[in-house]
């Protein structure tokens, strides 16, 4: 019996990664989920052993050799520069060879852009990412795409949970030196992450890499409990992130029943956020659709796996 080639798609994040493995008319064979694949993370070395790991994996749970697989696609949070891509493809090769199996056409790319993908099942639309960080990325109907934001947190990623958790620090810095106010904030963060004075904050951020993403749920359940500050915060975030939303949907030419759909832990759920952010969308480009995702990122990065091994 003569088998078709395989196609692989994963979608890998800090702590875990979620792999699918199909045949390449799109028939699925088996999934999986492995361990984190955030190379930025867990390091080169354990991202590495942990996609191979899932690769071989998958195979054999659908009782196939990996050989067999013509085309990976990994999307993967952590992974924009090409350079850093190349090094951990490279990474995994080796892995491979060492656990006896050969080298693979592999693919990295993007959370983002595998999430837009699965979203609208290869078709045009925007997503709008907003969880420890943001972007915004889309696809016409030709097959363009394109990203807004995504800058990472130096310069960029507005309106990300580090957006967010940042601003609420500097809001409880300001109330500690007697020149602001911190509302609900400044107890929610001590009580939550001990950060109580001067001394244990500068020490936190600066010598502890304390996680600032962690601080933006308590932001938004001061907002949700009508703290103004907390308030102040998320509106000047859903403003500079729906303005990137707004960017990506004019430069694409999609004004007319656009959809978009809202990803992200931040936004894709009922939060106070996600309505804030939704609402200045709307005002900006009322012809906006907010949509459901029609699959999740690990089936977009399997469709561009099966684009792979066509050659589109």
């Amino acid at each position: 019996m003569t088998h078709q080639a395989l196609v692989l798609g994963a979608d890998g994040g800090g702590t875990k990664t979620t792999g699918l493995l199909a045949e390449s008319s799109g028939t699925l064979l088996a999934s999986g989920r492995g361990e984190g694949s955030n190379q930025n993370v867990i390091g080169i070395d354990n991202a590495a052993r942990n996609l191979a790991g899932l690769i071989e994996t998958l195979a054999r749970t659908a009782g196939r050799h990996v050989a067999e697989i013509g085309s990976v696609v990994l999307g993967l949070a952590g992974a924009g520069a090409e350079r850093d891509r190349e090094v951990l493809i490279g990474a995994i090769q080796t892995r491979l060879h060492a656990m006896g199996l050969p080298s693979l056409p592999i693919s990295i790319q993007t959370d983002g852009r595998i999430a837009l993908e699965g979203a609208f099942d290869g078709g045009p639309g925007v997503v709008a990412l907003a969880g420890t960080g943001s972007v915004v990325m889309g696809k016409t109907p030709e097959g363009e795409t394109l990203s807004i934001g995504g800058w990472g947190r130096v310069i960029g990623d507005e309106g990300s949970g580090y957006f967010i958790g940042l601003e609420a620090l500097r809001a409880v810095s300001r109330e500690i030196d007697g020149r602001g106010e911190a509302g609900r904030l400044r107890a929610s963060i001590s009580t939550r992450f001990g950060l109580e004075t001067r001394e244990r904050i500068i020490a936190a951020i600066y010598r502890e890499k304390f996680d600032i993403p962690s601080i933006a749920p308590a932001v938004l359940e001061a907002a949700e409990a009508g703290d103004r500050v907390a308030l102040g915060i998320l509106g000047i975030a859903a403003r500079e992130f729906s303005l990137q939303v707004v960017t990506a949907v004019d430069r694409l030419g999609l004004q007319g029943g656009t959809g978009v759909v809202m990803a992200g832990g931040l936004i894709d759920h009922d939060t106070i956020y996600a309505r804030m952010l939704a609402e200045e969308i709307k005002k900006a480009s009322p012809a906006v659709d907010f949509c459901a995702p029609l699959n999740g990122p690990a089936h977009g990065a399997l469709l561009l796996a099966m684009a792979g091994l066509k050659g589109d």
